[in-house]
């Protein structure tokens, strides 16, 4: 009995699921041939690059349901960690077990309260009559190198580890188990992530290439849906701040053969086929599947194309919608041929600060005769304005340095009103030189001045890791250093001002060199990533373009971009409406310090400036 048979027959979703009750592949009818492949003859591998939300946990379930009822033997899954495994089985395996009723005998015996099972089951090992499934994470080797399984089932493997501790890739690692099943499967499912250095991609061109496609109603030839020929009817408004905001009144698809266009019903209630682009693969036993959002019965054209024409123009949200609504790898910016479009890009400001600022950081890097530093303002939408760069001269062991460093982050910059910004928090890097950077980072926590760690590595979020107090002596905060550059590369790219966009003043009266000068912009694009290999496996790394450019100016703005995101964390589009309404109070107070008699000044520690400081909680 194939998979889809079995599913139709006897699967049971939740009641708090969509569409709870029996399942029914005809409402999703391209996961029929995905999980057919699992039951047919001489296939091994099954790889599927998708959308999100096409139904993808579902079919998996089935899976797992139909070999653990009618053919019972060792089945493995593995999710990219062993908390995602937790929570699918607790959240959405359990469930399978208990509402479908061929299941729940197998899984749990005669005990007819699912609760009383015995101490043999746990969140991670399911013993079911004649066969077993285990939960494992690819970032952990204790469930991967073990006991032969021949069943293996791998969910969002883009978002693997390189290496499983340090044994190696993890797919590999658990493939290698099942080398004593004649019988064996493999399933690789996953969103696509960064072009040429997606593992799905790799896979997916490994075999059939099956591309789900619609047939045009009029010419009769088959197309899958794609995103450039699709047709909306929208209104496009920007409120004060520049945030964007679409309303689609109609998505039409136009056919790219006879080019008459046809509406979101007409194209779904269509014959629809997976068309195979490589069909010689299947002689190797490799069968690949790709599907779009555009055909999930839960996602409308409207809101896709919606989704999309608010993200255009803002790469890290043009990322999201390419790899989770068009099933497909994002390539990401890169190189640029010089510093020129940058120094041409510099304006004016009509005061130190610009209008816009709301938040001013700063990140200092650490080397053996200097100090180099960088002051950003930061504006709604994660908008940017640099402010001053510069160098302090000196030995890092030196107090004198950190005095002289004092003397930049402690001063006011003023707005053309006359209202004063301070710096509020600044990240300085510890790499080098790390016990006076801590000593520095201690005496002055209250200043909001922390120390900070790079950590190179693919899937390393830019916060990836802050300092415990109370099992350290300094505020440690650990930053994904290549997720940091890749969003330096991609807010570059920002080329309409607004939202993420990268301001870069002229020198100019106020504040004399600025420092935003040659050498500063060959530092910022001294960097570019590149694609290696280790253990077979594609991922991305930042090498130098040249050697004898140094990179402290790409550096020091990966960290500012971090100081503001700590300080804009868990607040969100609340904390900068608040940092507005802060500065407004402050200006009103600077005004009436005008024509007020003057009062004795507040201790620095009771300003509203300070108050906002908001030392790391």
């Amino acid at each position: 009995m194939p998979v889809s048979e079995w599913a139709d027959t006897y699967r049971q979703l939740p009641a708090d699921s969509a569409e709870p009750g029996q399942w029914r592949t005809s409402r999703t009818p391209y996961a029929k041939a995905i999980m057919d492949a699992f039951t047919q003859n001489d296939i091994h591998r099954v790889v599927v690059k998708s959308a999100a939300q096409v139904a993808k946990t579902e079919i998996l379930l089935n899976i797992i349901g139909r070999y653990a009822h009618l053919d019972p033997c060792s089945i493995l899954l593995v999710n990219p960690t062993i908390e995602m495994s937790e929570d699918f089985s607790k959240a959405r395996l359990s469930k399978m077990i208990q509402d479908t009723k061929v299941l729940t005998p197998l899984f749990y015996g005669n005990r007819a309260n699912a609760k009383t099972r015995d101490t043999n089951q746990t969140i991670l090992s399911k013993f079911f009559t004649g066969g077993r499934l285990v939960l494992g994470g690819a970032n952990s080797p204790a469930g991967l190198a073990s006991r032969p399984i021949r069943i293996l089932l791998c969910d969002e493997v883009d978002r693997f580890a390189i290496s499983a501790g340090s044994e190696g890739d993890p797919v590999d690692l658990a493939a290698k188990r099942m080398t004593t099943f004649w019988n064996y499967k493999m399933g690789l499912f996953s969103t696509p992530t960064n072009e040429g250095a997606s593992r799905i991609d790799i896979e997916y061109l490994a075999g059939t290439q099956e591309e789900w496609q619609h047939q045009c109603p009029n010419c009769g030839e088959y197309h899958a849906l794609d995103y450039r020929n699709m047709l909306a009817d929208y209104t496009e408004n920007k409120d004060a701040d520049g945030n964007k905001t679409v309303i689609v009144k109609g998505v039409k698809w136009q056919c790219p053969d006879c080019g008459l266009d046809f509406d979101e019903r007409a194209i779904k209630t269509s014959p629809q086929k997976y068309v195979a682009q490589n069909p010689d693969a299947i002689y190797n036993g490799i069968r690949s599947f790709w599907l779009n959002g555009f055909s999930s019965p839960w996602l409308t054209w409207a809101e896709i194309m919606r989704e999309w024409l608010e993200a255009k123009g803002l790469p890290a949200r043009e990322k999201v919608v390419y790899n989770t609504r068009f099933g497909l790898s994002y390539k990401l910016a890169g190189e640029y041929d010089d510093e020129n479009v940058f120094l041409n890009r510099r304006e004016d400001y009509p005061a130190e600060l610009p209008q816009g600022v709301l938040l001013l950081t700063a990140a200092v890097d650490v080397q053996a005769n200097r100090l180099e530093y960088e002051i950003v303002g930061w504006g709604i939408g994660e908008e940017c304005w640099g402010i001053l760069r510069g160098v302090v001269r000196g030995q890092p062991t030196q107090l004198e340095t950190w005095n002289e460093l004092d003397l930049i982050l402690d001063r006011e910059f003023y707005f053309q009103n006359g209202t004063p910004l301070k710096v509020s928090r600044t990240f300085i890097d510890s790499g080098y030189s790390t016990r006076s950077v801590y000593e520095y980072c201690n005496a002055n926590v209250r200043k909001g001045r922390f120390p900070i760690k790079g950590k190179g590595g693919a899937g390393l979020p830019l916060l990836y890791q802050y300092g415990n107090p109370k099992n350290s002596a300094v505020l440690l905060t650990i930053l994904g250093v290549d997720d940091g550059k890749q969003e330096v590369f991609a807010r570059l790219g920002v080329s309409e001002i607004g939202a993420q966009y990268f301001h870069f003043p002229r020198d100019d009266e106020f504040l004399g060199k600025r420092g935003y000068d040659k050498n500063y912009f060959k530092q910022l694009i001294s960097e570019r990533r590149v694609v290696r290999k280790s253990g077979g496996i594609l991922y991305t790394a930042w090498e130098p373009i040249n050697s004898e450019i140094r990179n402290e100016s790409l550096d020091i703005r990966v960290y500012n971009l971090a100081c503001m995101k700590s300080c804009e964390a868990k607040r969100g589009v609340e904390f900068w409406t608040k940092r507005a309404q802060l500065l407004k109070a402050e200006y009103l107070i600077q005004r009436q310090e005008v024509t007020a008699p003057k009062q004795a000044p507040p201790s620095s520690n009771n300003t509203v400036m300070s108050r906002q400081l908001d030392i790391w909680t």
